[in-house]
């Protein structure tokens, strides 16, 4: 009980040093954190999801409830889950995680790389399916809308030199400014940047060249929603 009130508390601290202490002094007699037992707070710190999202998750997913390695090595699928969600939310080594899930290194490179290849096999034509009918269905006007482009202001510190160079009037601070295209399955297709924060979105988007590209590998009639600071809106025909 001692054990795991300590791991929950390193956890709940982010302290990786405490977690390697435990890791070189109690290695392999602590049988792993169980999901179940954690605080909202403890799962969003550890994987960076709340703890019912973490079910969500596993359900969108369509993740197995049981996951079976090439050499017969099975894991529930939520700490299977719960094992990828760790890895990919901190910089960690497998052998890092050995105490936290109760499993060797090589089980956890199982484990892990099994679930990340179902996620992929199942889920990789995401990647490329922009889904333009996506906004038509949420009672947008155009049923070929395939991305949203936006112009974001991140404040840096003032600079001792060429302070006006990175100035942004509008948000009245020192910046720089990147461009995003936000395609209809949440995925960033498109970053551009950074470049001076003095800059206007119009001009960052014609400095991108993202236009002629599209001229270039557009083969159908779209559309692609934009701000105010850009235009109306674009229309690329072929």
């Amino acid at each position: 009980m001692a054990e795991n009130l300590k791991v929950l508390a390193a956890l709940e601290d982010s302290d990786e040093l405490l977690l390697l202490s435990l890791c070189k002094e109690e290695r392999g007699n602590f049988p792993g954190i169980e999901v179940e037992k954690l605080t909202n707070e403890q799962c969003r710190s550890f994987f960076r999801f709340d703890k019912d999202d973490i079910e969500i998750l596993h359900r969108a997913l369509r993740i197995p409830d049981k996951v079976v390695c090439s050499n017969c090595t099975t894991a529930r699928g939520i700490d299977g889950l719960c094992m990828v969600l760790r890895r990919l939310a901190y910089p960690s080594r497998l052998e890092d995680l050995e105490y936290i899930f109760g499993r060797s290194k090589t089980e956890l490179s199982l484990i892990i790389n099994e679930v990340l290849d179902y996620i992929h096999d199942n889920h990789c034509h995401l990647l490329s399916d922009f889904n333009m009918s996506a906004v038509f269905d949420r009672d947008g006007p155009l049923d070929s809308c395939w991305g949203f482009i936006d112009g974001t202001v991140r404040p840096i510190c003032r600079p001792q030199e060429n302070q006006r160079l990175v100035f942004n009037g509008h948000k009245r601070s020192h910046a720089l400014k990147f461009q995003s295209i936000v395609t209809p399955n949440g995925i960033i297709s498109n970053l551009f940047g950074p470049i001076e924060g003095r800059r206007h979105d119009a001009g960052m988007l014609r400095e991108s060249d993202n236009l002629t590209q599209m001229r270039v590998h557009m083969t159908i009639s779209v559309f692609m929603a934009v701000k105010p600071g850009y235009f109306s809106m674009y229309h690329y025909q072929h």
